[in-house]
């Protein structure tokens, strides 16, 4: 009888624990994926093109890049996995309590256009001589593509400021204006000497405009990841809920697999550009236009979105000396701690 009740406790005990560990693990009954529209969203485009669910339920949600936001604030936010600027990831969760950085997806897709200046590439050796005394429209200004312009620029020892109106511009300094509508903002006839401006949009401006007469055509003039050096910088990173990877980590597990192998897909000739597009619409909220289309999306931009994975752990190191440098010319702090990093 003892030998008995020795064998049933240690079998309840090894179903008991067997069903604790599978609770831990199990996978989620339903998870809402919130990314930007734009680059972004090629980070993600394979997994929505197969709708991968990886055992559970996955929403995929393509918004405007102005609203990511507001899925990852509150007390209970919307977004189990998002994908967004490190800048405003830093800012809004860089505790690590409600959410944790899996990774970086993109690399930077920021370049300069100009319809007024041409003629010459910029670069590290000219950048001070052709940019000082010329006005420049930045879009996103206040968010990592604006900060990062001002790091360029302060990296080379150039000086800049912001102004409102290009009748502010001085002869000494870069004069950085905000582009608040780069559809309406970036064309031939904008004010400005050279806008700042990001994949896709740079080849749909520069595209239209090709067969208009001199002087009314965009060129792509600058390579602001090149101009950063160091292979680009940690543009957007993944992230998902604290809670999530605690609870389900084979999910997020696949989910970070998935996005690695991604980056390999959308770059491939045999994915067609069709297929891309088809994935990323069909996440838009309904009726919405998205930016990505069969015009203004070839190998060519996706290779010039920088879409590659880096594991959190990999890049730490990096998104630190990132966000330390931001934080000098953004005269605000931008600082996360080692929690956010997830170290699976």
């Amino acid at each position: 009888m003892k030998r008995l009740l020795t064998v049933l406790l240690s079998a309840l005990l090894l179903v008991t624990g067997s069903a604790l560990f599978a609770a831990c693990d199990k996978e989620p009954a339903k998870v809402s994926v919130y990314m930007p529209d734009g680059a972004p969203a090629l980070a993600m485009a394979q997994l929505m093109s197969e709708e991968m669910q990886f055992g559970g339920e996955v929403d995929y949600n393509v918004v405007d890049s102005t609203t990511i936001q507001t899925y990852i604030g509150g007390e209970e936010p919307q977004a189990d996995v998002c994908v967004l600027p490190v800048n405003l990831a830093a800012q809004t969760m860089g505790s690590g309590m409600t959410y944790r950085m899996l990774g970086t997806v993109t690399h930077g897709n920021i370049y300069f256009l100009s319809a007024k200046h041409p003629e010459t590439a910029l670069s590290a050796d000219n950048l001070s001589e052709l940019l000082v005394g010329k006005t420049v429209g930045c879009i996103q200004l206040s968010n990592v593509v604006g900060l990062t312009l001002k790091l360029v620029l302060a990296k080379n020892d150039i000086p800049y400021a912001v102004i409102e109106d290009v009748s502010q511009a001085s002869a000494d300094q870069v004069n950085i204006l905000n582009i608040a509508d780069p559809a309406a903002g970036i064309t031939p006839a904008a004010e400005y000497d050279y806008m700042v401006a990001a994949e896709p949009v740079v080849t749909t401006k520069v595209n239209a405009t090709a067969s208009n007469a001199e002087g009314m055509r965009l060129v792509n003039v600058g390579d602001l990841q090149a101009l950063y050096g160091e292979g680009g910088y940690p543009q957007a990173v993944l992230v998902a809920k604290t809670s999530l990877i605690e609870s389900h980590s084979a999910f997020v597990e696949a989910l970070i697999a998935a996005v690695k192998a991604n980056a390999d897909w959308v770059k491939a000739e045999t994915t067609s550009v069709e297929s891309i597009v088809a994935a990323v619409s069909a996440h838009l909220p309904s009726g919405a236009k998205g930016n990505l289309t069969v015009q203004n999306l070839n190998k060519g931009v996706i290779e010039r979105c920088a879409v590659r994975f880096a594991a959190a752990a990999d890049c730490k190191a990096e998104v630190n000396a990132f966000l330390s440098a931001l934080s000098e010319v953004a005269g605000k702090t931008f600082a996360v701690s080692d929690e956010f990093f997830h170290e699976g």
